[in-house]
């Protein structure tokens, strides 16, 4: 075998001398076990070995593990214990396909396995085998993302959700750790991955000044952008000055009880290369490579989770179901997404926000409940020809619902919350299934046939009230703006209904 020390692809030495691989890796730990490969045959797994050690030159650590977490299922397969008779034959990627753990990622990394070992000519690998895995197509896995974005339970904030959890974070009467404090703020504000927060430290936040005006700032770490470590390049994300608040608080904290954290822990002093993280634990991690010192004292990503999953907890916020409000970093960046697109935003815009490297990933973003459609550029464009702050449809009188052959399904209506019941608004003109959230989008589409005599002023007594209730609770503008554009129509509206009735008059 080669050298028992390698060095990764950012540099840092990794033991391949024992059944265990531990990885530099800054968040959950890694470590490849290779006990767990007992069951396959001695040339297949050193088959594996030989590509693991050649991966991790070149290859991110998660990456590396989703190719052993292969290997693992592979040892599963029945065929290496009643089929294999010196070569890996197709039927174990045909058992390996069966398995439902396995998905395209899994399959196309056995795929590329075997064509290396094949090429190379390694004991238990066949050409015609290889030729054969080429002919089969892989599709992508199904994407349980559109579905789980309709789930209230998994899917993006309702406006009340999202309201009453941020008014709650930034009240400081209310019982809250610092650390949980910030921890919803800027998780709903940044909509950033768990990932990225828990890579925080302490000297990514700083200020600018212009004049009388303090402008605030957190320099967020990038992920999965093919960088060889992690905190190599950054995104300068603004913040607002009332997250800013707990927020310097919190480092200020963590500057000073880092030191008597990691002696209280060590029993040393704490070294100038391990870092103050923003998101802080009480303990230094024992389960980091020597090279990964520096995040002795960050949280994990899944300890990032569960501290918001805490806050949440102690806030008390209840869900639109009345149940304890559930939450994770991937609802609240799904909730700033949703933002985002119902402000108007472009879908370069949004992806520049969630720091895509393009626009595909946003096509994940389709849930009925906030009005996204499946394009982005059909929400905004031609096809529902939507005009900010213009009433583009068609006024109708109630009594001529039948005459315009409108059926009861398509009325639309509001609940009325200052008389507790629905009321009905109009109808709408579309035969084909629609998306977006009525009624309020309905008043920016020309389709729409609303009804001189319904409770339009009620409506907009209602939005305007809300918005004014956000304004006060001093959320971000965006999301205090979020129903403009439905309040400018329904404005247009009843100016025209108010006109109409004037020259009836």
């Amino acid at each position: 075998m080669p050298e028992d020390v390698i060095f990764d692809k950012a540099g840092r030495p990794v033991d391949c001398s024992g059944d265990v691989w531990q990885l530099n890796h800054a968040g959950e730990s890694i470590a490849l076990d290779w006990t767990r490969l007992a069951d396959l045959p001695e040339p297949v797994r050193n088959a594996a070995l030989l590509y693991v050690r050649e991966r991790i030159e070149d290859w991110a650590p998660q990456t590396v593990q989703g190719v052993f977490y292969m290997y693992t299922l592979l040892a599963n397969c029945r065929f290496f214990a009643t089929g294999y008779a010196g070569t890996v034959a197709f039927r174990a990627f045909d058992e390996l396909r069966a398995d439902k753990r396995a998905g395209s990622p899994e399959l196309t990394r056995f795929r590329r396995w075997y064509r290396w070992a094949a090429i190379l000519e390694l004991p238990a690998f066949d050409k015609a085998v290889w030729r054969q895995l080429e002919t089969v197509t892989i599709g992508a896995n199904p994407q349980g993302r559109p579905s789980r974005k309709k789930d209230p339970e998994r899917g993006p904030l309702t406006d009340g959700e999202r309201q009453a959890l941020l008014n709650m974070a930034l009240d400081e009467r209310t019982k809250l750790p610092l650390s949980e404090r910030v921890a919803i703020l800027l998780g709903m504000g940044l909509g950033a991955n768990s990932g990225q927060y828990a890579l925080l430290q302490v000297q990514d936040y700083f200020t600018e000044s212009t004049g009388a005006t303090k402008y605030h700032f957190v320099m967020m770490p990038r992920q999965k952008k093919g960088h060889e470590r992690e905190r190599l390049a950054f995104r300068q994300r603004a913040i607002e000055p009332e997250w800013a608040q707990p927020l310097s608080r919190l480092i200020n904290r963590n500057r000073g009880i880092a030191d008597r954290v990691y002696r209280r822990s060590t029993g040393k002093k704490r070294p100038d290369h391990v870092a103050i993280p923003i998101f802080m634990r009480g303990s230094v991690r024992t389960d980091l490579t020597p090279a990964m010192a520096e995040y002795g004292l960050h949280l994990t990503p899944s300890e990032f989770t569960e501290l918001l999953k805490r806050a949440c907890r102690h806030l008390k916020v209840k869900s639109r179901s009345g149940q304890p409000l559930k939450i994770n970093q991937r609802r609240l960046r799904s909730t700033f997404t949703t933002n985002l697109i119902m402000d108007g935003r472009s879908a370069q815009q949004v992806a520049d926000a969630l720091d895509h490297s393009s626009i595909h990933p946003l096509k994940h973003y389709e849930f009925a409940d906030h009005g996204v459609v499946p394009s982005l550029d059909k929400r905004l464009g031609e096809e529902m020809k939507r005009i900010a702050g213009a009433f583009l449809g068609t006024l109708t009188e109630r009594a001529s619902e039948a005459a315009r052959e409108r059926q009861a399904s398509s009325r639309r209506s509001y609940f009325d919350r200052e008389h507790g019941c629905g009321a009905d608004l109009g109808n709408c003109g579309n035969s084909c299934q629609c998306d977006l959230p009525a009624p309020l989008a309905c008043y920016t589409c020309e389709l729409f046939e609303p009804w001189i005599d319904a409770p339009h002023e009620r409506l907009l007594t209602q939005l305007k009230s809300e918005r004014d209730q956000r304004k006060k609770s001093g959320l971000h503008p965006r999301i205090v703006a979020v129903q403009d554009r439905a309040i400018a129509a329904l404005e247009d509206l009843i100016t025209k209904i108010h006109a109409r009735d004037g020259v009836a008059a």
